[in-house]
């Protein structure tokens, strides 16, 4: 089973911050409102700031970030001027694309605000959803895991300042975004390092998750995905299996989830209840058949796999069909295994006959097989019938290909000698015995004996000695 991976906001993040990059040059204007009617922009200032959209227009970035460094030494590092500055120096760094310095100057801008009461909440607010956005990107472009981790802890240390500080409900596209960065980023803290998961954290995920899912009216499909993850990395396998039902059920044209939802309820089978495992199972068979009904899953391999369910809850009549129809039409791989295990599964069903006949057709497919040839001879002697059985085991050892050959010849000496053809059975216990593995039979040498009395005691009868 392939396990389903949480869906990456980085690319999100990243999309967003171009987004930014597109819109940010039009709102460089130094007329910006402070909640504080005493804060306000020293003439020198406001002068300078003027000059910085025609730059940002002319996309003059290292301009413009020139003369906003050649204004901090004239103001003070806690005025509101700087405040203002750091702000537009963090919006063309993004413009750059430079993130580190973005970071450094928007940062700064937040500290200012939270200490001074500088900035709209609205501006606050906005520097927040970018620094929590930035972090995250950051964090997949470093490679020390201490470093990624204090990374990623910022990110959803300022994406929940971000949602303690928006009033919106949970029908808002934008807090929905946040919420479910919020969740994802977690998530990657705590499989950060993926030999050492953090449950405590994997938890916070699904209490984040299930607080979304119960706000929103339509939760994005990525809210569950999520929750799925979660529950599989901390191996809850039956909520796992509660999600992908929900998803099978929402989207029940995606495939992936209908072939992930089969092998978490085969793993759930293994249960040591014996009435569980059955009844996952059968969800597992349901759950395949619902599946091929929309045309996923009907595969060889999957066509197989739904054979073997049936035969794991005892249905071996069902089973046997499916099998020959899938080994007439193809839609289970034609190897000789598989034939085998049909005629296995009609003797299963008291059907010794058909299983004859299917072991017949089988070696016409595989007509070097032997195998097949000295199962046949099984069954007719089970029947009673050794003339039948005889002549498949001669078919048999002829053909050869035999797991183990010794076990053959055994057989037929058996046979053979059942029926009096002393002879043959002869030459073929001495070719069992002759046959690796067949060291640890201790009944060889013993049916050998009385082979070779029976012939003693028919060369005996010959010359007209009567024998005790």
């Amino acid at each position: 089973m392939t396990d389903p991976l949480p869906i990456s906001l980085s690319r999100l993040g990243r999309l967003a911050l171009a987004g930014l990059a597109l819109t940010c040059a039009g709102s460089f204007s130094p007329a910006l409102l402070a909640i504080d009617e005493h804060a306000q922009l020293e003439a020198k200032t406001s002068e300078e700031l003027n000059k910085i959209k025609d730059l940002t227009d002319a996309k003059n970035w290292d301009g413009a970030l020139n003369l906003l460094q050649s204004l901090q030494p004239n103001v003070s590092p806690t005025s509101y001027d700087n405040d203002v500055i750091e702000e537009v120096m963090a919006k063309i760094y993004m413009q750059k694309g430079d993130y580190p310095h973005a970071l450094e100057a928007m940062e700064h801008a937040v500290r200012l605000s939270d200490a001074y009461n500088y900035l709209e909440p609205r501006e606050v607010q906005e520097l927040v959803y970018y620094l929590a956005l930035m972090y995250n990107q950051e964090a997949g472009t470093i490679k020390s895991l201490a470093l990624q981790q204090q990374y990623l802890s910022r990110s959803t240390d300022y994406a929940k300042r971000w949602l303690d500080h928006n009033d919106k409900t949970g029908q808002d596209p934008q807090r929905q975004e946040v919420m479910l960065f919020y969740a994802n980023v977690l998530y990657n803290r705590a499989v950060l390092i993926p030999t050492a998961i953090d449950l405590k954290l994997m938890k916070e995920v699904e209490a984040e998750i299930q607080h979304s899912l119960v706000s929103i009216n339509h939760p994005k499909e990525t809210f569950y995905i999520l929750l799925l993850a979660a529950y599989q990395q901390e191996g809850n396998f039956a909520r796992a299996a509660e999600i992908l039902e929900l998803l099978a059920k929402q989207y029940p044209a995606k495939k992936e989830y209908w072939q992930q939802l089969v092998p978490i309820y085969l793993n759930l089978a293994f249960d040591k209840d014996e009435t569980k495992g059955r009844e996952f199972n059968v969800r597992a068979i349901v759950t395949m058949e619902r599946a091929q009904a929309l045309g996923f899953m009907r595969t060889q391999k999957e066509n197989y796999t739904l054979v073997g369910l049936y035969f794991n809850v005892g249905q071996f009549g069902k089973a046997t069909e499916l099998l020959h129809a899938g080994l007439k039409n193809g839609s289970i791989e034609n190897i000789q295994a598989n034939w085998e295990l049909l005629a296995y599964s009609y003797q299963q069903v008291d059907k010794p006959f058909q299983a004859i006949d299917v072991l017949k057709e089988a070696s016409k497919q595989f007509p070097n097989a032997g195998q097949l040839d000295y199962q046949i001879a099984q069954i007719y002697y089970s029947l009673e019938k050794p003339q039948e059985a005889y002549r498949s085991l001669v078919i048999a050892v002829n053909k050869g290909h035999l797991e183990k050959a010794y076990a053959v010849y055994n057989f037929l000496a058996y046979v053979a000698y059942e029926m009096t053809k002393f002879d043959e059975a002869l030459v073929a216990v001495n070719k069992a015995l002759a046959s690796p593995g067949s060291e640890h039979e201790t009944h060889l040498p013993k049916l050998k004996a009385a082979i070779e009395e029976a012939l003693k005691e028919r060369e005996l009868l010959k010359s007209g000695v009567r024998t005790q």
